[in-house]
């Protein structure tokens, strides 16, 4: 083989481009690794000699990862054997099953060797389809694996929490989704608000008998055909042994419920693109005869929210299909996709086609206007507006205690730092939510016209109640879809929401009272972190 053989194969290595799904956990050991975690999917860009190979994450990151993490994608195989040397005795690769954190491997010399273009167009559903068919084979057939499932456990990026929490602008001294009129926050006028009612879910494929199902609900979130574009929210449903394919959602919930059980949503979207939509998908949570238990999709629907001219639509009740191909397979491209089309046809789907019923209307003038106060992209329980748009408030009112505009320090806020867990955690969120009504029952009719006074009591409320329960030592973490552990937490939460309740002492300062050690991540909020999705 002649030099200018090898260096066109070197040169086609580097630009070779293909997603592998990682085998293992690796930690970041050195300044331009790339973290991972088994059954993460990453895009290498190009293939060393040395064994370390260029690859990107979901959200956009680059880095050195070991080859011998991955499984190597069949197609690929033969293009690396019959181009690079594989013995084991000329690089220092850590294998699969080495403890051992200690290596070596050849570095390149700058940066820009293994830097990949952050330009790079997101990778689609049907991207996410083809990755997960792996795990087909433990589902039954016409059910998948659950997308937006996948994406909501492995990245908080799409977490109410991480919407709601400010995010700073390029230049970082101020913040691009927060504005002030002097001291106070700016509503902002987006081009979608509306509310969705979720009314039934019909004819909806059932699993084999060998799966029990725990629990059925939709999770749903805007959507552009390509990419998500907000927070990814969960409605639970409800059903009956003798009408499983039926799924009913509450139109209404009382304090005894859960804003998880609530079919009333709040959207709101600032992005105008022709195909903006809601992805709305049907899934099941199961346990296996045989030991396994996880969440499987029984289909999706789409739901256009801008017309042809680029209006938002009117208020309407629409039937949607229920799909259960890939998404967005040659979606767009079909004219009757959005809808139940002729006479004839809505008969027939409505009698024999699995279906979600859903109505979309204007809001009223007040949650219209306590909607003006939350982030440009989110959806929300409908119940939960007005101790969102409050909350929103109160952090925006502590963002000003910095010392300067381009200081760093950290800000001295029990709900600036905690806000987001408790958003994140829906029974943290429920107990905010009957905490305030409870209050708001005892507001007169100028305690209710005064923001001040709203802000200051909900604040002492935060602080005295639902900060108190989230750093309690006897709360449980969260797991969705595990009865035991939801039962645990919410026995725990209704304990101490009952000694605040009886009066006799602030909850604060109970006995009876588990309190986490105390941090400074628990009472401070870290200005460089708000604009990275992370933990505060």
């Amino acid at each position: 083989m002649t030099d200018e053989e090898s260096d066109s194969k070197d040169d086609s290595l580097q630009n070779l481009t293909f997603e592998c799904v990682a085998l293992h956990d690796f930690k970041a050991e050195q300044k331009h690794d790339l973290s991972f975690q088994q059954g993460e999917l990453l895009t290498v860009t190009g293939v060393r000699d040395n064994g370390w190979w260029e690859a990107k994450n979901d959200k956009g990151e680059t880095g050195l990862v070991p080859s011998t993490f991955f499984k190597i994608p069949d197609h690929v195989k033969p293009i690396i054997d019959g181009t690079l040397e594989l013995e084991t005795g000329k690089r220092n690769i850590p294998s699969a099953n080495s403890k051992s954190s200690s290596r070596k491997p050849e570095r390149p010399e700058s940066n820009e060797d293994f830097v990949t273009d952050e330009t790079d167009p997101p990778r689609t559903l049907v991207d996410r389809f083809s990755e997960m068919s792996m795990n087909q084979d433990v589902l039954p057939k016409g059910f998948r694996t659950s997308v937006l499932f996948d994406l909501a456990q492995k990245d908080s990026l799409y977490s109410m929490g991480n919407f709601m929490a400010p995010k700073l602008d390029e230049s970082g001294i101020s913040f691009k989704d927060i504005c002030y009129e002097k001291t106070l926050l700016k509503p902002n006028a987006t081009l979608l608000q509306k509310k969705i009612s979720l009314i039934a879910a019909r004819q909806i494929p059932e699993p084999p008998n060998d799966f029990i199902v725990k629990s059925r609900h939709i999770r749903m979130c805007f959507h552009d055909g390509n990419k998500v574009l907000s927070n990814i929210h969960t409605v639970m449903a409800k059903w009956s042994k003798s009408a499983p394919k039926l799924w009913m959602f509450n139109s209404k919930i009382t304090p005894k419920d859960s804003c998880v059980e609530e079919g009333e949503i709040f959207i709101k979207c600032n992005e105008c693109v022709p195909t903006l939509g809601i992805l709305f998908e049907l899934c099941i949570s199961y346990e296996h005869l045989k030991g396994t238990s996880g969440e499987m999709c029984s289909g999706w629907a789409f739901m256009k929210l801008l017309n042809d001219s680029g209006e938002p639509v009117k208020s309407k009740t629409n039937i949607l299909k229920v799909q259960d191909t890939e998404p967005f397979t040659a979606y767009f491209l079909r004219a009757n996709s959005q809808g139940i089309a002729g006479f004839f046809k809505k008969i027939k789907d409505k009698q024999k086609l699995p279906r979600i019923v859903i109505s979309i209307c204007d809001p009223d003038r007040p949650s219209n206007q306590q909607m003006s106060y939350l982030p440009s992209c989110l959806i929300g329980p409908w119940s939960c507006i007005s101790i969102l748009s409050l909350s929103r408030k109160v952090t925006a009112e502590d963002l000003l205690e910095r010392s300067s505009f381009d200081s760093t320090e950290r800000i001295l806020s029990p709900v600036l730092a905690s806000l987001p867990r408790v958003l994140n955690e829906p029974d943290l969120l429920d107990a905010l939510r009957i905490s305030w009504t409870s209050i708001m029952k005892n507001f007169n009719t100028d305690d209710i016209r005064m923001d001040n006074t709203k802000k200051k009591t909900f604040r002492d409320l935060y602080c005295e109640t639902v900060f108190v329960i989230a750093n309690s030592n006897n709360l449980l973490p969260l797991k969705f879809g595990n009865s035991d552990s939801e039962n645990a937490r919410k026995a725990e939460i209704k304990r101490l929401l009952h000694i605040q309740d009886a009066r006799e002492e602030t909850l604060p300062l109970s006995e009876e009272l588990e309190f986490l050690p105390l941090s400074l991540n628990m009472i401070s909020a870290n200005i460089i972190n708000l604009n990275k999705g992370v933990k505060f």
